[in-house]
């Protein structure tokens, strides 16, 4: 292990979502075991001065070692189903530190106590350690590994993210897991400017995730916050590919606080991107069979109304009439989602309860003022039928 420092501390509570569901990567309970990462990666958003992440980000390691305990005590408390989400923006829960302090291997075990489902984020292989927990844990509630994977060339990986695990063995991973009959996707982000962002690595890089029959690929490309982020991936650029530095200040002239380039470049790879991965029959949303049963009825909705939007969207096809239905039932879902957290003696079913006496009553097409959409959340609802994102038909 690199020479780091240790920082132990003690979480006061994982963190909890009472308010409408962010629909790109769903989750109702988030924690991770760690912050600061070992792994390095040049272009790490974390490093960014906003996330107040003290010391050396590569060798000053904050661990939480409470983290089992927390869980064991906050969980028994839950009052909403929803996907525990493991990992965050400034850390991998799987980072070279956790072989040694299993803190990640602790916490799958309290989890393999609950009836929670449960998605991890990271780019080490060290989560094969534990896969025969989280196969337990798949079986019972539900598992996703999300692999955060833009890289074929492992050299240029060696570059960008040097503490990570290498290409083939997060591959290896992924391979796996599904295998274990564990969904799988990969996290593809973010893709570097005139780097990872190639027609090239683009189709070399599906063609793997094709072959594995990973469940979904979500994209992104590089953000750089002006301050320390943008410094330490400028002089990655400026020591090994000089010839792109130019390039790089050029597009990031703009110096915005999120860190996105300038538009004309954010339109040209989302155009390719969409280009190459819609062709492929790999969702770039989750899709509704994988969060299917792993939330309340009314989150499954909004969640699955929000991806419809996106999804009709880039096939060119009109959404206003979608836009205005998700308009008026997350006002609905907002206004009933106040109250039910002031009930702390209510569960998610006197919710869900509500969703449904709107349907049955036929007071949805009211909420909503399209019939259509009304039959389809019906069909879901009641019937329970999935969405094809591919297709865009219930099945």
């Amino acid at each position: 292990m690199r020479n780091i420092n240790k920082h132990y501390t003690k979480l006061k509570s994982i963190s909890k979502n009472t308010g409408l569901v962010g629909p790109l990567f769903p989750r109702k309970y988030s924690f991770s075991p760690y912050s600061a990462c070992q792994h390095a990666c040049k272009y790490c958003d974390g490093r960014a001065e906003k996330y107040y992440v003290e010391g050396d980000f590569e060798k000053d390691i904050v661990v939480r070692e409470n983290i089992a305990e927390l869980l064991e005590e906050e969980l028994s408390r839950t009052r909403e189903l929803g996907i525990i989400s493991i990992g965050s923006g400034v850390s991998d829960p799987y980072q070279p530190i956790e072989a040694e302090e299993k803190l990640m291997q602790q916490s799958a075990e309290v989890l393999a106590k609950y009836n929670l489902p449960v998605n991890i984020m990271t780019k080490s292989a060290l989560a094969m350690r534990d896969i025969d927990i989280w196969e337990k844990i798949n079986l019972k509630n539900g598992v996703t590994l999300m692999v955060s994977l833009t890289f074929i060339n492992d050299n240029l990986r060696g570059i960008f993210e040097p503490g990570a695990s290498s290409v083939e063995e997060r591959l290896e991973m992924l391979k796996k897991f599904k295998e274990r009959g564990i969904y799988v996707g990969v996290l593809a982000m973010p893709f570097i400017p005139y780097i990872s962002d190639t027609k090239k690595n683009l189709m070399s890089l599906l063609k793997k995730l094709e072959e594995i029959g990973v469940d979904f690929i979500i994209p992104g490309a590089l953000t750089l916050r002006p301050g320390k982020q943008k410094d330490i991936f400028m002089d990655i650029i400026k020591n090994k590919f000089p010839q792109l530095l130019g390039k790089f200040k050029n597009l990031y002239r703009e110096n915005r606080q999120s860190g996105i380039p300038i538009y004309s470049y954010r339109q040209q790879v989302d155009e390719k991107i969409d280009e190459i991965f819609m062709q492929s029959s790999i969702s770039l949303h989750l899709p509704h069979y994988l969060y299917r049963n792993q939330f309340p009825l009314y989150d499954e909705i909004y969640i699955l109304l929000n991806h419809m939007q996106d999804l009709y969207s880039k096939r060119g096809i009109d959404i206003s009439a979608l836009e205005d239905s998700l308009k008026r039932y997350s006002q609905w879902l907002i206004k009933e989602k106040k109250s039910f957290n002031r009930k702390r003696n209510l569960n998610y079913t006197a919710l869900e309860q509500k969703l449904l006496f709107l349907i049955y009553s036929g007071e949805l097409i009211k909420l909503i003022k399209n019939k259509k959409m009304s039959k389809f959340i019906e069909e879901v609802v009641l019937e329970r039928r999935t969405f094809d994102y591919i297709k865009l038909k219930l099945k």
